[in-house]
């Protein structure tokens, strides 16, 4: 998965259950170092977390990407 992708799921995603944010970043990470090889990493600007955070976090690793709040 690609950053733009990751981030059209989590948009269409966060749209869908009317949760509030200002915007989305996303980059790819790479821990070929770990072997671990890479990750997507999509930040949500402008939400505060609460308990759907949990929920957020379960979409994108079923998704295969990763969330962060700023």
């Amino acid at each position: 998965m690609d950053t733009k992708q990751a981030k059209k799921l989590l948009k269409d995603y966060l749209d869908t259950h009317h949760i509030p944010y200002t915007s989305l970043t996303a980059k790819t990470v790479n821990f070929t170092d770990l072997a671990r090889g890479e990750s997507v990493f999509v930040t949500i600007h402008g939400f505060t977390p609460n308990p759907i955070a949990n929920e957020i976090r379960s979409f994108a690793k079923d998704n295969n990407f990763c969330v962060e709040f700023a």
